[in-house]
C-alpha cells in the first residue's frame, strides 16, 4: 500500500511539473511561431481551462496521496510543509482557472476592440499586462513548487 501511495504522490508531482514544462517550453512557443495571432489566441483560450483543470486534478491527487502517506508513515514538520505547498499550488491553479483566465480574456477582448477603433485605453492595457504577468508568476510558482515537492518527497 505504501508503494502505491508513493507512486501516486510522485505521479501527481510529475504531472504538475510536466504540464508546465510542456506548455511553457514546447506547446506555446511552437503555436506562437506557427499560428497567426488570432488563431493562436483562439487555441490558447481553449487550452488554458483544460491546462488549469489538469493542474487542479494533479494537486488534488497530490493532497489525497499526501494525506494517506501521513496516515501510513506518521507526520513530521516536513510532512506539514509538503501539505502546505500542495494547498498553495491547488489555490494557484484554481485561481488561474477562475477568475484570472476569464478576467484576462475579457480585458483582452476589450483591448482588441479598442485597437480596431484606433484608441487604446492605457490603463486597461496596463491592467491586462498585470494580469498576464500574474499568470506567468503563478505558473512559475507551480513549476518551482512542484520541483520543491519532488525534492521534499524524497525525505517524507
Amino acid at each position: 500500500m505504501e508503494g502505491l501511495l508513493t507512486y501516486l504522490h510522485t505521479l501527481a508531482i510529475g504531472t504538475l511539473v510536466g504540464k508546465v514544462v510542456c506548455l511553457s517550453f514546447v506547446v506555446a512557443p511552437v503555436l506562437a511561431k506557427t499560428l497567426e495571432p488570432e488563431s493562436f489566441s483562439k487555441v490558447v483560450r481553449k487550452l488554458f481551462p483544460a491546462y488549469y483543470l489538469l493542474g487542479m486534478g494533479a494537486t488534488g491527487l497530490g493532497l489525497i496521496s499526501w494525506g494517506a502517506i501521513g496516515l501510513v508513515r506518521g507526520v513530521s514538520p516536513l510532512y506539514w510543509t509538503v501539505g502546505l505547498v500542495w494547498g498553495l499550488l491547488l489555490a494557484a491553479e484554481a485561481y488561474c482557472r477562475s477568475p484570472l483566465t476569464p478576467q484576462s480574456n475579457e480585458m483582452r477582448d476589450r483591448l482588441k476592440e479598442q485597437e480596431r477603433q484606433g484608441a487604446v485605453d492605457a490603463q486597461l492595457s496596463a491592467a491586462w499586462t498585470r494580469l498576464h504577468q500574474r499568470s506567468l508568476y503563478l505558473n512559475a510558482l507551480v513549476l518551482f513548487g512542484g520541483l520543491g515537492l519532488l525534492l521534499m518527497s524524497l525525505h517524507l
